[in-house]
């Protein structure tokens, strides 16, 4: 069911669920809490001025054309975001392209997440389609930012939303239908019945990861009983379910009579699966 909502309500909404996706996703990568704090209105191009070049990273959902998340962070900032993750990593030798890949690698993890919030408010499924660099700020958009304190500093980015991604989640969700018979220029053809059916008794193995974490060696001997190690993932965040070491779900964590299960909430997009293949 789709929620009822006025435009100036939908970006407070849209305002408030990615400060938390940007906070959640940093919590993830530097393992510490994170706050991030709403700034209501910015001029991205003229923060530029006294930070350093302007990066600018986008987001595509698909929702439909054009619908579009941009970020935009100056030097200044993007690489204090990127060094507080890769420290937090182990990481003390870094050049620009590893900061800024670092960066927009947080954005995309954040940007993914917010896809579920959007999908709520809109009343259908959204996923990410695309994303990278090279987004640039348009005037006539709605801008704010968020301040993100990261130790003795504190980093700003800045948001814009296209005015597409605004209209679809305000008109009713319409289902679309596709004839049986009609493919895509994106779909793969069809498997005969005959072929797939022999694939059906195959087995895969099934995990579920809570989460990773990066150990030293000497800190890896000391494990005892008792030890607690902490993982890259909020208790928030739904798990991965992994087949054949590759992420093809997320969901959450459930007891079904006496044994853990997991309740699927998303299915991961092919591209997605092809970049968590291990």
């Amino acid at each position: 069911m789709k929620a009822t909502f006025t435009k100036d309500e939908a970006l407070a909404k849209l305002k408030e669920s990615l400060s938390t996706r940007l906070a959640q996703a940093m919590e993830a990568m530097i393992g510490t809490t994170q706050r991030c704090y709403t700034v209501p209105e910015v001029n991205p191009s003229e923060e530029a001025s006294s930070g350093g070049p302007l990066l600018g990273w986008h987001a595509d959902y698909s929702a439909g054309a054009g619908v579009q998340l941009r970020i935009f962070a100056t030097q200044e900032n993007w690489r204090m975001i990127g060094k507080i993750v890769l420290e937090a990593a182990g990481v003390d030798e870094f050049d620009d392209p590893t900061l800024e890949s670092t960066f927009m690698e947080t954005l995309a993890q954040a940007a993914s997440a917010w896809a579920q919030d959007l999908s709520g408010m809109a009343g259908n499924k959204w996923e990410t389609d695309s994303s990278g660099s090279g987004a640039e700020p348009d005037a006539s958009l709605l801008a704010w930012g968020y301040r993100l304190p990261m130790g003795d500093g504190e980093a700003r980015i800045f948001i814009q939303v296209s005015e597409a991604l605004i209209q679809a989640l305000l008109r009713e969700p319409v289902a679309a239908e596709i004839p049986a018979a009609a493919g895509t220029a994106n779909q793969d053809p069809p498997i005969p019945s005959s072929q797939f059916d022999l694939l059906l008794d195959v087995e895969l193995p099934v995990s579920v990861s809570f989460g990773r974490a990066l150990v030293p060696l000497k800190e890896v001997l000391k494990l005892s009983s008792g030890s607690i190690v902490e993982l890259n993932r909020a208790v928030t965040e739904p798990v991965e379910v992994i087949v054949n070491n590759c992420v093809i779900a997320r969901g959450e964590v459930v007891v079904v009579e006496g044994n853990y299960g997991v309740r699927i909430q998303q299915i991961v997009s092919r591209q997605d699966r092809l970049r968590t293949v291990n």
